[in-house]
């Protein structure tokens, strides 16, 4: 049973997330922000990850969610035995593309690359994405890069989330026994 529950907690705010990485895609999400419960359905649904996250009211929430997933998602994979631990994914949306490669590596690392045109896309300050990122590269202990460009920015996030969830299925899917490291611990 690959499975995660955890609260994250950034500042004054929190976070929960529970997630089941053998799931179907389904997700239940509620973060006060109608466009980031839209991203987080979409890597839900391209992951094929069951995901229920909530978030509670505040200025650092996004931060605060960001952590609850990571942890989770680390809880879910334990000592990381049998993982394939890389992936990545492009997906294109449109005019818009996004690359994502990821190592469940055990440092958490992100790089990002590319410019969104506004500050806002509906609901969502396009700033936070870099620190929802951020937060969940730290709770799962996940290094990602991320690559994108295009002209509209919900294509752009919107092909960010859904590579990042088909990077993130290859990278746990089952391959092999022991945990995928020279070192044998990750």
């Amino acid at each position: 049973m690959r499975k995660g529950k955890a609260e994250g907690v950034f500042r004054e705010c929190g976070a929960n997330a529970a997630l089941d990485l053998d799931g179907s895609g389904r997700a239940q999400i509620s973060c006060g922000s109608g466009f980031l419960d839209h991203m987080l359905t979409a890597l839900a649904r391209t992951a094929l990850l069951d995901l229920t996250a909530e978030a509670k009211p505040g200025f650092y929430k996004t931060q605060a969610l960001g952590e609850a997933i990571g942890l989770a998602l680390d809880g879910s994979l334990g000592d990381r035995s049998g993982i394939r631990r890389y992936g990545s994914s492009s997906v294109p949306m449109d005019e818009a593309l996004a690359d994502v490669a990821l190592d469940f590596s055990g440092r958490p690392y992100l790089v990002i690359s590319g410019e969104f045109r506004g500050e806002r896309i509906g609901d969502f300050e396009v700033q936070l994405l870099q620190p929802f990122l951020d937060a969940l590269c730290t709770g799962a202990r996940l290094t990602l890069h991320v690559r994108f460009y295009g002209e509209n920015d919900h294509h752009k996030a919107e092909s960010i989330f859904k590579a990042l969830g088909f990077a993130l299925r290859q990278a746990w899917a089952r391959e092999g026994t022991g945990v995928p490291s020279t070192k044998g611990v990750i």
